[in-house]
């Protein structure tokens, strides 16, 4: 039961932090940029995204229930529009975020590539709502495999990125991956309506 939820949860948490739109980060980086330069651009970034995660799911419940006294419902629908709009915004714009090339390499990797690329509005909504509904171990487990993907996709990115570029496919699959959040975001927000419905029976 806990390995069939965790795969479920990993492969919703791959869609919501989106690997492709990684890549797209790597193409647009300097071509100064070396493989070194990106090895710890990707796995600085993993590290402080996991930290800002792991934190969420063990104690976004707490938060929302003690602190601001917000049912999980209320969070799932406004959390559910965040992440529709997330997914809505890359499927019209064919870009996720956009990368200040300016700034140097190191300080790229937690601003903007841990967050809010990957530890963004639409991923800490759905750490939580999963974290309350699932628990946080299968939270924690399905994130760590999700940015194990997410890490692997931008080791590689070097190498795909400029086929993609080239022949332009990476803003067709950003819009692809845009639909499917966007997807995953409405049915956050049902979600939310049907369990605010249930509690008026």
């Amino acid at each position: 039961m806990l390995f069939q939820t965790v795969v479920n949860l990993s492969l919703f948490f791959i869609a919501v932090i989106n690997p492709v739109s990684k890549i797209a980060v790597i193409a647009v980086l300097p071509n100064t940029a070396t493989f070194h330069d990106i090895e710890v651009i990707s796995v600085r970034s993993t590290v402080a995204a996991f930290v800002m995660l792991l934190a969420f799911a063990v104690t976004g419940s707490f938060i929302l229930s003690v602190v601001f006294h917000v049912q999980l419902y209320a969070f799932q629908i406004v959390g559910g529009v965040v992440v529709f709009w997330y997914g809505f915004a890359a499927l019209r714009n064919g870009v996720f975020f956009e990368v200040d090339t300016q700034k140097k390499l190191t300080d790229l990797s937690i601003v903007p590539i841990a967050s809010p690329l990957i530890a963004g509005p639409a991923t800490i909504t759905a750490v939580i709502t999963m974290a309350a509904q699932h628990g946080e171990l299968a939270t924690i487990l399905a994130i760590a495999i999700a940015l194990a993907v997410n890490l692997g996709a931008m080791l590689v990115a070097p190498f795909l990125a400029k086929p993609l570029v080239q022949f332009n496919l990476l803003g067709v699959l950003i819009r692809i991956m845009g639909l499917f959040v966007a997807s995953i975001g409405a049915s956050m927000g049902l979600a939310g309506i049907a369990s605010y419905v249930a509690t008026l029976r």
